[in-house]
C-alpha cells in the first residue's frame, strides 16, 4: 500500500504542535510551485537512471520528500542538518521549505557516496555516472546549502560542535543499528528543546524506536509504502521543551 502525505496530517499536526489547516496550506503551496517541478525535471532530463521520467506533480516524488518540505516549512529552522545526500532530491525539498519559510535557515549536509556493498544492500543506489552528490538540487536553492563530504562519524560531531545547536536533524545515511543510534545520540545532545529528529528507513531495524523510548520523546511513524512486497518508513520525534541532553 502506498500512502499520501495528507493521510498523516492529523498525526503530524499533533506532533509538531500545529494544525491541519496550516499543513494543508503548505501542501497547496508546494503543489503550486511550478518552477520547482520544472527545475527538477530539467536536472533529471537525459539522465539514464531516471529512464526518461518527467514529474507532473510533487506527490510523485513520494511521501518522504513531501514530509521533509512540511518539516522545514513548519519548524522554520535556522540550522537543519542531514546525513546522506546522494542525488539530492531530499535536500531539494528541504531547501525549498527553507526558501518558502523565509528567514536565514540553512541546510548543512554530510555525505559519503556509497561504495561499500553493505551500504548498497540497504537500498542505496550508486550515483549516476559523472554526477556529484546533490547534483539534482535546483541552482536557485543552493545559496542556503553547505555540503560536507566525508564520514559522518568524523564530520557530524565536528559540525554539531561548530553550530552549537540544531533545530532539525535528519538521518539518511548508513542505516545500521549502531550508526543510527550514534547519529541520533550526537544530534540529541545539541537539539534545541522542541526540536525535531527524523530518521529514514526505520523499517530496517529497531534503532529509532529504541532511542525514542530511551529519551521519552513523542514520536510518529510515517509510511511511504507498507506491504509484503515493499516497506519504506520514516520516524519522527520531537524533543520535549523541558528536556536536557
Amino acid at each position: 500500500m502506498e500512502f499520501s502525505i495528507e493521510h498523516y496530517f492529523p498525526g503530524l499536526a499533533r506532533l509538531w504542535g500545529t494544525d491541519e489547516e496550516l499543513l494543508g496550506r503548505y501542501w497547496k503551496e508546494i503543489n503550486e510551485d511550478r518552477r520547482f517541478l520544472a527545475a527538477i525535471n530539467d536536472k533529471i532530463r537525459g539522465v539514464p537512471e531516471f529512464g526518461g521520467k518527467q514529474f507532473t506533480r510533487v506527490a510523485e516524488m513520494r511521501v518522504y520528500r513531501c514530509l521533509l518540505y512540511l518539516m522545514a516549512r513548519v519548524a522554520r529552522p535556522s540550522v537543519f542538518i542531514e546525513t546522506g545526500v546522494q542525488n539530492g532530491m531530499s535536500s531539494a525539498f528541504i531547501l525549498l521549505g527553507l526558501e518558502h519559510a523565509g528567514g536565514d535557515g540553512r541546510l548543512y549536509s554530510i555525505d559519503l557516496p556509497p561504495v561499500e556493498q553493505r551500504i548498497l544492500d540497504q537500498g542505496t543506489n550508486p550515483l549516476p555516472k559523472d554526477k556529484p552528490p546533490g547534483w539534482i538540487i535546483p541552482d536557485s536553492l543552493r545559496g542556503r546549502h553547505e555540503l560536507l563530504l566525508g564520514p559522518a562519524e568524523v564530520l557530524l560531531p565536528r559540525l554539531l560542535a561548530d553550530r552549537q545547536s540544531v533545530d532539525v536533524f535528519l538521518h539518511d545515511s548508513d542505516h545500521s543499528y549502531p550508526h543510527i543510534l550514534f547519529e541520533m545520540a550526537a544530534a540529541w545532545r545539541y537539539l534545541v528543546p522542541g526540536g525535531h529528529i527524523l530518521v529514514d528507513n526505520i523499517e530496517q531495524n529497531a534503532a529509532f524506536g529504541d532511542f525514542a523510548r530511551g529519551v521519552g520523546a513523542d514520536s510518529l511513524v510515517v509510511s511511504t509504502f507498507q506491504g509484503p512486497q515493499r516497506t519504506w518508513q520514516h520516524g519522527l520525534l520531537r524533543k520535549p521543551t523541558g528536556a536536557v541532553p
